[in-house]
């Protein structure tokens, strides 16, 4: 009978493949975290070895043989998928016996097409992998094991889909044990809720985690915070794709931050909405530690927001904008350059804006469409696209100004154009941001002119995306920020 075949695993070793960015390993992979705190809470030996601080092949093929896994765990994102795909090739190649199972977003967009890229990959999970892990380990029967997919018989099997986790409490939070924590940067990433609520057509994130929003406890949250408080770390970052989603758990997280008195703390929120982000909300995170903001803008105006169905009134992100800097955020805006039926009109509608208000940031991202996207299935249908998936996703073109796209709004040489032109926009945001700070220290005309022309060049950026060029400026940041606390 199909899928009564069952396997058990003892020993996992859990990657991430060497799929270099210019950010670098800036933090341990949480995905990878959360799959490795099961198996520690369940007794399953594993190990961990993120190829992105610099391993090669061949320190891959030294791990193999002295951990001696049985199954090789390997989270994929998009982004240079085929790199991970060789990896896998070739390290099975050297251990054929070793059975390898793959996770993340690339596998929840692409399901069991992964598999039949790569056959050197013998089993995926989609959406939440923790729990189909967990039973894979334990010898449950294959076809009882919900996400899962797996070969059998010269097919690829895909399982139902498993109800996603309700209580992200019962998760707890990753402790990161076999994990390199001293090669990171000095902060720890926090991410309190899972799915998104939007229809936002560019994002792939609900295709990865859903569209119904699941919250960790404020209490549950700030457990974690705490935990790493106390071996020392004062940086953190809410890594959530809307942190506030609701507003309400928002002062309850705040309310626990201020009872538990930490001393010297620094919050970044990387992801927040501007339609729940009031002045009462930005008042209160920021009483409690929280320093830096980013808000995603996308676009310059209404029109353009009801073409990537944000769901927002441009005014509430003009108003979240305006308070956040009036509020003392260091605030950093996220805008796409050239989506459908934007014109160059609409994109110096989104210039104007990010220079509105003395924002610390802001960054333009070259859209790159994503399968399973309703911009994706718009571009194909149209015959848009000058490049295909697997091309482009594994190009340069999700790291660099390349454009995968054209409408007949922009040109390909109008949108190669804009992405210069807005690079020059950031310049000019983080050149000026750079010298309000230090005319704030009275610091001559000439010396901070000169500082925030070298922060803003190219060749400065590249290197303070690197993880130990970051953490030392993140720690220097840090200090300033406190010494101007305590004043």
């Amino acid at each position: 009978m199909r899928g009564t075949n069952t396997m058990c695993f003892h020993r996992i070793l859990l990657i991430t493949p060497p799929v270099k960015t210019e950010l670098g390993p800036v933090r341990p992979n949480i995905g990878l975290g959360y799959l490795a705190q099961m198996l520690l809470e369940n007794g399953i030996k594993y190990d961990v070895l993120d190829m992105l601080l610099g391993y090669t092949l061949d320190d891959l093929k030294r791990k193999v043989d002295q951990f001696k896994p049985d199954l090789l765990g390997v989270n994929l994102f998009s982004n240079k998928y085929k790199t991970a795909y060789e990896t896998i090739e070739e390290i099975k190649k050297y251990f054929p016996s070793m059975k390898v199972i793959v996770g993340g977003p690339h596998v929840s967009c692409l399901r069991k097409k992964v598999l039949e890229d790569c056959p050197s990959i013998d089993f995926g999970v989609f959406l939440e992998g923790e729990f189909a892990l967990l039973e894979l380990c334990r010898g449950k029967k294959l076809k009882d094991i919900e996400n899962l997919i797996y070969r059998e018989d010269g097919d690829i099997v895909e399982n139902k889909t498993r109800k996603f986790i309700q209580d992200l409490d019962a998760l707890n939070f990753p402790t990161y044990n076999n994990f390199e924590l001293n090669r990171y940067i000095d902060e720890k990433a926090v991410i309190s809720s899972r799915g998104c609520p939007y229809s936002c057509t560019y994002c792939a994130v609900k295709l990865a985690s859903g569209q119904q929003v699941r919250l960790r406890s404020p209490e549950n949250v700030v457990d974690e915070v705490e935990f790493w408080h106390k071996r020392g770390y004062r940086q953190f970052s809410f890594q959530d794709d809307n942190f506030n989603v609701s507003k309400d758990r928002v002062f309850k997280i705040c309310d626990e931050i201020e009872k538990r008195g930490f001393k010297d703390i620094f919050f970044r929120c990387a992801g927040a909405r501007a339609d729940k982000l009031d002045r009462d909300v930005l008042g209160r995170m920021k009483e409690v530690g929280f320093r830096t903001i980013a808000i995603g803008v996308e676009v310059g105006n209404d029109k353009m927001l009801g073409v990537i169905k944000k769901g927002e009134k441009f005014s509430d992100i003009d108003n979240a904008v305006k308070n956040a800097c009036e509020v003392g955020f260091d605030v950093y805006l996220n805008f796409l350059a050239g989506v459908p039926y934007e014109t160059i009109s609409d994109i110096q509608d989104s210039i104007n804006f990010s220079l509105k208000y003395p924002v610390f940031y802001a960054e333009w991202s070259n859209i790159i469409p994503y399968p399973g996207t309703e911009l994706y299935d718009w571009l194909s249908e149209k015959g848009y696209l000058f490049k295909q998936p697997d091309e482009y996703l594994n190009d340069n073109s999700t790291t660099s100004n390349i454009p995968v796209f054209e409408t007949p709004e922009l040109s390909l040489e109008m949108r190669k154009k804009i992405l210069v032109m807005v690079k020059k926009v950031r310049k000019k945001i983080l050149r000026r941001s750079i010298v309000r700070r230090l005319e704030q220290r009275g610091i001559p005309w000439g010396i901070k002119h000169g500082i925030g022309f070298v922060v803003s060049t190219d060749t400065f950026m590249k290197y303070l995306f690197q993880n130990k060029i970051r953490g030392l400026a993140d720690l220097i940041r840090f200090r300033l920020y406190m010494r101007g606390k305590d004043k």
